[in-house]
Formats: structure tokens, sequence, C-alpha cells
């Protein structure tokens, strides 16, 4: 309690001589602690002394012509109700709330005890401020709460195991983990929960922490006391020699586990789908790629008319033989690219190389496309561009992509223009347009494998959407980038950076 046994000796001094005014001035008008006396019956304030004054904030005068019901917050029934308590000596500790002559309420702490003055029955009552004492008290219980439902959410519970008196404090979480009730977590149900294999690796893991101040970091399987349930258990402590006690922490990481077990077996079948992908397209590129080149080769030999000529007719269908084997060969050619790049088997093979020189190779490439449609291709470089150190191949690819894609888009007797131009160390490259242009929600996912234009393009316009697709990872591999700009009917700009070295 917060009284001294001084007050509560001089208390009892003074009910056995509360006749003598000396003892009576000494003990309860002198006192330090704030003192009332008070009428059980009638419920008045009879005395107060100074300290009592300066605690409620109103004279003796004012105070005198109050009853306790006025200060104190419960009910006058409830009042009546501990008083008589305090008269029959029933009980003698109270906690009450005062209201102070400001309107402030106080938490008090009061002892009270039967007294006899003038023959007179009164109440004798010490008055003790506990305001800050139990805010820090509530404060602390919000505090455990908080701890307690941290630790119900992380499924961690807490310990302190006391080497004198080998005893176990344990948190109500660390309790429930074991499967034991709150407080019943003591050194047997530790050393015993835990699985037969793991009893000895826990005692000397202990035995390191307390003696050679080794750490102390376990996993370990429990089965829990009150289910039987297996749980996997991570725990930490540490040893603190002042004290002799060792404090830590034990986690149920359980579902940790098993997530991290299904991770691993989807890993694992990813990575056997993948070797089997890879194994399919090397067989498939093999099995596809042999026979197209025969049906491209022979296709080309027939037009050349080197075994004899053609009508008219028989050229045509030995072209379009021609031309949907080549087809089906770049798409092959494609996703044979675009799976390497995905499984990080696709290098980079560098080398320094003449920018406008890769371009025109490319511009030569593209010719039968553009002169089929009248489309003129036109190349402006800025004069500080000339050397490039890059995969050429892949470059040429970016180029041919972004070029044919930008000629398929484009009406007949349109233009297509190249520029390049040097910025901060990266060399820049648009390829405009003034074809069909495109939408702008089409335009978030053009960069995406197998995404088209609007379906009811497709009937125009062929193509699988890998070519875009390719160009965004020839570039990553680059440190690169690309974005596009465009406007329905008016055309496209594709412009991508790449590194000068």
């Amino acid at each position: 309690m917060s009284y001294s046994d001084e007050n509560i000796s001089n208390l009892t001094v003074f009910s056995n001589q509360c006749e003598n005014e000396d003892v009576y001035r000494s003990l309860f008008k002198n006192s330090n602690a704030a003192m009332l006396l008070i009428d059980t019956g009638t419920s008045e304030i009879v005395d107060a002394n100074v300290a009592a004054c300066d605690f409620y904030g109103w004279s003796h005068e004012e105070l005198l012509n109050k009853k306790i019901d006025q200060i104190n917050t419960l009910t006058p029934e409830k009042i009546k109700t501990e008083m008589q308590d305090a008269v029959l000596e029933m009980r003698n500790y109270f906690f009450f709330k005062h209201m102070l002559s400001n309107g402030k309420i106080r938490d008090v702490e009061v002892y009270s005890s039967p007294v006899v003055i003038n023959s007179r029955k009164l109440l004798y009552s010490i008055v003790h401020d506990i305001t800050e004492r139990k805010t820090a008290e509530n404060e602390l219980k919000k505090k455990k709460i908080q701890l307690s439902t941290a630790q119900k959410v992380g499924h961690v519970g807490s310990y302190e195991i006391d080497l004198n008196a080998n005893k176990v404090d344990a948190s109500d979480e660390a309790a429930r983990i074991y499967g034991v009730k709150s407080g019943e977590l003591g050194l047997k149900e530790i050393k015993s929960i835990p699985l037969p294999q793991h009893r000895q690796a826990l005692d000397k893991a202990l035995n390191d922490l307390v003696i050679n101040s080794v750490p102390y970091n376990m996993q370990f399987k429990i089965k829990r006391k009150n289910d039987g349930e297996m749980r996997d258990i991570h725990s930490i402590a540490e040893f603190y020699e002042k004290r002799n006690v060792i404090i830590g922490t034990i986690q149920d990481v359980t579902e940790f586990r098993q997530v991290e077990n299904a991770l691993l077996r989807a890993k694992l079948i990813a990575e056997a789908a993948n070797r089997s992908k890879d194994e399919f397209l090397a067989t498939m590129s093999h099995e596809l790629r042999t026979p197209l080149t025969s049906i491209i080769g022979f296709s080309d030999i027939l037009l050349d008319e080197r075994f004899g000529d053609l009508n008219d007719k028989q050229k045509r269908y030995i072209g379009h033989v021609l031309s949907g084997g080549e087809h089906l060969l770049g798409i092959i050619n494609n996703i044979l690219d675009l799976s390497k790049i995905e499984a990080g088997k696709m290098e980079l093979y560098r080398e320094d190389f003449v920018v406008y020189d890769a371009i025109n190779e490319v511009k030569m490439m593209i010719n039968p496309l553009s002169s089929k449609k009248n489309i003129s291709v036109t190349v402006t470089l800025d004069q500080d561009i000339n050397c490039i150190n890059a995969d050429r191949t892949k470059f040429k690819q970016i180029l041919y992509n972004l070029l044919s894609n930008a000629i398929k888009f484009t009406d007949k007797k349109g233009s297509v223009t190249v520029h390049g131009k040097k910025v901060d160390g990266m060399m820049e490259i648009c390829v405009k347009d003034n074809g069909i242009g495109i939408l702008a929600d089409d335009q978030k996912e053009l960069f995406q494998p197998f995404k088209q234009l609007d379906p009811h393009l497709n009937s125009d316009f062929e193509g699988t959407g890998l070519g875009l697709a390719l160009v965004k990872k020839f570039l990553e591999m680059h440190d690169g980038d690309i974005r596009v700009e465009s406007e329905l009917g008016v055309g496209s700009t594709f412009t991508f950076v790449i590194p000068c070295k």
C-alpha cells in the first residue's frame, strides 16, 4: 500500500488518544498526508487538515460545509455501503475517484478506520493521490494487451526461466503454442513436449548459452500436449547473468514451413516443366525447321524454273507455299528466341559496328515489303552517330521488327522515317510512320507476348504479337528501353534507346 507504517501507527494512537487535544493537533492537523473526519450518519465532513485543503483546493470552512458525497464520485448509496464496511472494520483500504475544487477528477487510495471523538462516532480517512500511478498502471496494462495481441497474431510466445528458483514465467501465447493452460508451462513441459530426437540438442544449446554464451537459435518439432498435434517451433533466447535468468521467445512457424514446402514443390514442378518445354522446343524446332527449310528451298528452285517453265497459276501457288513457309519459320524462330530469353539462355555477342551500315542492311531486307506497297523509307542520322558496341544481329532484328510493323500498318504510298541521334551517352532511334495508329488502351499491352491490336484487324494484318515483345526483350538485355507515341488515324512513333558502349 501507499501508506507508511508511521501513518497507520499514528492512526491507531489517534484512535486510542483522541480526547487529547495536543495529540489531535499533532497527528491530524499537522500531518503531511490529506486527512478527513467524516460523520458516518450524515456523511458530513467534520474536519479536514491543511494537507486536505491543499489537495482538494477548498478552504477549511468550505470543506466543512460539504458532504463526502460531493467529493466522491460514487452514488450516495454506494458511499454509505463503503463507509459501513469501514466502520465495521470489514475493509480498510478503498480506491475512489475524488473531485477537486477545479472540477478535475483524481484517483485516490483511502485508508479509513472508525474513531470516537468526544463520544461522537466518526470515520477517520487518510487520502493519497494515486492518479499518476493509476495512469502508469493503465498504460502498462494497455501495453500488455497490445503485446498479447501481437503475440497471438504472430504466433510468438515469450518466456523467462529463473535458474535460481527453477521456475518459468511464460506468456499466454507460449502456453497456447505448447498446448497447456495459461500458467501451467513449467520446466517439465518445456523439456518433455518437444519430440525426443530434439531434446538432447535443446539441452545442449541451453547449456552452451548459459556457460559459453553461445547464441541460442533453435528449430524443432513439438507434439502439443492438449491435442497431440505436431507443430514446427523456432526459439531464440538470451542469458542475463546478473539475474541468472534466461529470456526468450518461441514462434509457431508451422504455417510458414507449409508455405515454404509448397513453394519448393511449385519451384521443382516449374523447373521440371521448364525443362520439358525446352526439350519440346528443341525437338520441335528440329522437326519443324528441317521440313520447312526443304519446302522453302524447293519452292525457291521451282520459282526459278530450273526444272521447266511454270504457268502463272503454278507460280502463284508456289509463291503462296514459299511465303507461307517463310512466315511459319519466322514464327518458330520468334517463339524459340522468346523461350531462350525467358530461360536466361539467350546470350549477347557484342561487337563494334557502324550504325548506318546496319540500318542500311535492314532497309535492303525490308525493301520488298515497302516496294510492294509503294512506301518510302527514309533514314537520317546525326553526324555524331558512328559506331556502337552491341549485338549486331539483335540490333538489326530490333530495327527489322519495327520497320516491318510500320510498313504493315501503313497504307499504300505512305512513308516511314528512321532518325537517330545521341542523348547522354545513349543512342536514340525513332521509327515513325503515318499509318493507322494505335488506340491508347492497346498501347499498354503492345510489348506483351502474343498481344495484338484490335482483333477485328487480324483479318487484314497477320501476325503473332511476338515481334514487339522480342524488341523489348532484346533492348532490356542491352540495358535499353522503348516507348511509343501514337494517334489513331495519324500514325505511330516507336523510339528506342540503347547504350553506345
